[in-house]
């Protein structure tokens, strides 16, 4: 029975990624035109993950310490609550919020970039303050402690202790956030109405407008691509700054 249920996982997998590929090859061996994206479509949906990712961690990090410290299970359900709200209705909901604030400030957010930007930090907020509360968590208090008896403050200690110790967790955070964040498709649809256009989005036109499936196969291959490459190169970049 496990290796059946293996197997087919396995085949599903194989299948997954054989389909981009021959899609791929279809376009190489000049079977037809491949419809990239733009430069600056591409631009905006990687800034868009990136600063999601930022936004996400430095808004999730205090509220993960103070979880980790001395958060009550209540609290910690309190501010993971939004997980259990689809994506959708999020994406409504802050809708209807952006049209109060336009009513009584004047303040336009939707279609534009801020606007979705705010509602994808909404969305992966969550995700960002588990990891790092993960990380937080574990952290011993040995090293903080040393650091205090020597004669660092608490704000010395975190800075020099804390901080660098919970590295690994914000890069973690950081990926987590920025793979999600690159593909997302709704809140780009809806709070963007057209004038925030990203990759996630093109390649769903692809497949469900254009019905260009070989297209949209190839593209999620190259996003895939870069999203690891972009990856790779900003956690080289936090083990450095850690170091």
């Amino acid at each position: 029975m496990i290796r059946r249920v293996a197997l087919v996982a396995f085949a599903s997998v194989v299948l997954l990624f054989y389909i981009p590929f021959l899609a791929l090859g279809y376009y190489v061996t000049g079977g037809g035109e491949l419809k990239m994206p733009s430069l600056s479509m591409v631009t905006t949906t990687f800034l868009l993950a990136a600063l999601t990712a930022v936004v996400s961690i430095a808004v999730a990090y205090p509220a993960a310490y103070y979880l980790a410290k001395r958060g009550s299970e209540l609290e910690f359900a309190l501010v993971t609550a939004p997980l259990w709200v689809g994506t959708l209705l999020k994406a409504y909901s802050l809708l209807v919020l952006f049209a109060i604030v336009e009513e009584r400030t004047g303040l336009a957010l939707w279609g534009t970039a801020a606007g979705v930007l705010l509602g994808m930090v909404y969305e992966y907020l969550p995700y960002a303050l588990l990891t790092l509360y993960a990380a937080i968590e574990k952290l011993s208090e040995s090293p903080v402690n040393a650091a205090r008896v020597l004669g660092a403050s608490r704000l010395q200690a975190f800075l020099r202790v804390e901080l660098p110790l919970s590295m690994p967790g914000v890069a973690a955070a950081f990926i987590l956030v920025f793979l999600f964040a690159v593909g997302e498709v709704i809140m780009p649809a809806v709070l963007g109405a057209g004038k925030v256009y990203t990759f996630g989005s093109y390649i769903w036109d692809l497949y469900f407008k254009a019905r260009d499936i070989f297209s949209g196969s190839v593209l999620s291959l190259i996003l895939a691509a870069l999203s690891l490459l972009a990856t790779y190169v900003v956690v080289r970049t936090i083990r450095s700054l850690s170091l």
